[in-house]
């Protein structure tokens, strides 16, 4: 993905779970679990991390287990990750974040019409793939996981299959968390 610069007053950015916008967070809790597989996650980022382990069910339920999202995180980082992890980290992404919204569909529905046409955007110092960084008077990254709502949200618009979260499933090796052939 490449670069793009977002002027702040023009987008819906999020970067805290109880600020404006902050539904769209990986760290948001879950007012209903995600159930993948034999587990539930509270966040998004819990399942994410997980999808980073399809040979490891053992890591998958750590993670799904852990007390807090930023321990799932944790965990999820003190492993080595698969050698195409990379390859394939944007379309775990979009399966995680239609399995967020088929768990709390009213709710996010509601927070993607309040966006309307606007860009979607994670402000994040730390992350220029994932979000995009402050710098001056724009915010400048890829914003894959910003794109993504954005994508989601025109599908869910268009009643595009590829907003089902089994429209994935085969699409990323996912281990436990969903039932592959």
């Amino acid at each position: 993905m490449t670069q793009r610069s977002y002027k702040p007053d023009r987008v819906c950015g999020f970067r805290f779970t109880r600020a404006a916008w902050g539904e769209f967070s990986n760290f948001w809790p879950l007012p209903s679990p995600t159930e993948a597989g034999p587990w539930r996650f509270q966040t998004s980022e819990a399942l994410y991390q997980a999808a980073k382990f399809p040979r490891l069910p053992d890591v998958q339920e750590r993670i799904a287990r852990a007390p807090t999202t930023r321990a799932a995180k944790t965990i999820g980082r003190s492993h080595p990750i698969q050698l195409h992890w990379n390859a394939q980290r944007v379309n775990a992404m979009r399966w995680v974040l239609r399995m967020k919204y088929e768990s709390n569909a009213r709710r996010i529905d509601e927070v993607l019409a309040r966006t309307g046409e606007r860009p979607i955007v994670e402000v994040s110092a730390h992350d220029p793939f994932w979000g995009a960084r402050p710098i001056g008077e724009c915010y400048l990254g890829c914003n894959a996981l910003g794109r993504l709502w954005m994508e989601l949200r025109q599908q869910l618009r268009n009643a595009h299959p590829a907003a089902r979260s089994d429209a994935w499933v085969g699409r990323v090796h996912l281990g436990r968390l969903s039932a592959e052939p």
